[in-house]
């Protein structure tokens, strides 16, 4: 009776221990936001984070490839041809882009996938 009792203890406390931690409301991988965040709050970000951010292209380093930036920071931008949806962007235009958080060691970029004026 006493081998009985230990082991339905033993098989309670190990059942108790196994129980998954389950959250269903959690989700892995990239996510995409609606939501503006600055360029400081995206560099604090995981590699390949959607982030949408407010700001201007200062300067065009190369063909494809920007520097925004919005009053907390800059960070380089590639943006590919079919991103710009056919619109014409000037340093004084404040525009809205959305894109992928590229992070190798101490430097962020953005491959932004959608560029638009903002409201």
């Amino acid at each position: 009776m006493k081998k009985l009792l230990m082991i339905a203890l033993v098989g309670a406390g190990l059942a108790a221990c196994s129980k998954p931690n389950h959250n269903p409301n959690q989700v892995f991988g990239p996510q995409q936001s609606n939501t503006v965040v600055t360029i400081a709050q995206a560099k604090t970000f995981n590699d390949d984070s959607i982030v949408l951010l407010e700001g201007n292209i200062v300067r065009q380093i190369d063909n494809d490839e920007f520097i925004f930036r919005d009053a907390t920071g800059e960070i380089k931008i590639e943006v590919e041809d079919h991103a710009w949806n056919g619109l014409n962007v000037t340093p004084q235009d404040k525009i809205r882009i959305q894109g992928k958080l590229d992070k190798e060691w101490n430097k962020a970029d953005l491959d932004v996938f959608r560029v638009e004026k903002a409201q």
